[in-house]
């Protein structure tokens, strides 16, 4: 029995990887809906108009990997994130496969846990291909159709002091991939307290670069900080200066906690700060629409912090 467990690399979120010899390359993509998929027809692939910044505070993989007990044929997912995540597995074929396990369907995996998915034994001789997708946060039931708030308290702005949006929401430059299109780019000097928008628990960072640019190499290098709120939506915040976090992962923090100071890491043009209310689905994360008060954060909008 010959099973290929393929994590999810760097290499297979950025690009292809190329199936097993005498079969055709397979494709990553994501369409409208962010669902990830996986296909062997490039331009189905090409059909999704990727927005590089969809990878914004892209939690690391190598949390979640794949347990095989041979002795039971047990097949478990390990998630060694502080939080809920949602993932996906899918198998190369069916044929000469026994399992119970739901492929392709969305899962909810309670954090710091080893979850089981089902029996799985394979009867074959040829290699297969089990891979998964996940997405941080737990699943969110609520509206999409909707604001995520039109209430003055729900949310304060994300920053100390008086600065302007530069980007709004499908802007010219980025912002138009699902994880994305309702984010916002304010300009603001380096050191700016950045503060959490309600109450959460911070669930994933990355604070300890001190790289950034306007070349495309300094992607990886953002710094950024997601809160899970209660309600099952998330918040995140990008280029943030290194090593000034004030909390570390799974710190319950208050609305208006100075959560970190704003700098100029990763790809970016100049000091600012990327934020976006996201929410996880069965089709992956997806950015929902947003009030501050009654304000809608378009470009040019000038927001007043605390």
């Amino acid at each position: 029995m010959k099973i290929c467990l393929f994590l999810l690399s760097y290499a297979l979120i950025l690009g292809i990887f190329m199936a097993a010899p005498g079969n055709a390359a397979i494709y990553r993509y994501v369409d409208e809906n962010g669902t990830v998929s996986y296909t062997d027809d490039l331009e189905e692939a090409e059909d999704y108009d990727y927005d590089e910044y969809d990878d914004y505070g892209e939690p690391n993989p190598d949390n979640v990997f794949f347990v095989y007990d041979e002795t039971t044929h047990t097949l478990a997912i390990k998630n060694l994130f502080n939080s809920e995540i949602v993932v996906k597995v899918m198998v190369s074929t069916m044929e000469n496969l026994e399992s119970d396990i739901s492929f392709n369907q969305a899962i909810e995996i309670p954090a710091n846990t080893v979850y089981n998915l089902g029996y799985f034994k394979y009867n074959g001789t040829e290699q297969l291909d089990l891979t998964r997708t996940f997405s941080i946060g737990k699943l969110y039931h609520g509206d999409f159709t909707e604001y995520f708030t039109t209430q003055s308290a729900e949310l304060i702005v994300p920053f100390a002091g008086k600065h302007k949006v530069t980007q709004g929401w499908q802007g010219r430059f980025s912002h138009n991939g699902p994880k994305s299109r309702y984010a916002i780019d304010v300009s603001m000097p380096e050191g700016t307290p950045i503060l959490a928008v309600k109450d959460g628990k911070i669930i994933d960072m990355k604070m300890n670069s001190t790289l950034g640019g306007s070349n495309p190499k300094y992607r990886p290098y953002a710094n950024y900080i997601r809160i899970a709120h209660d309600d099952g939506v998330m918040s995140l915040y990008v280029h943030l200066r290194g090593n000034t976090e004030q909390f570390k992962i799974g710190d319950r923090v208050k609305q208006g906690d100075v959560i970190a100071f704003s700098g100029n890491t990763g790809y970016t043009t100049g000091p600012h700060l990327h934020f976006v209310m996201q929410s996880n689905t069965d089709n992956g994360v997806r950015a929902i629409k947003y009030k501050f008060g009654s304000v809608e954060p378009k470009t040019g909008t000038m927001l007043y912090g605390r």
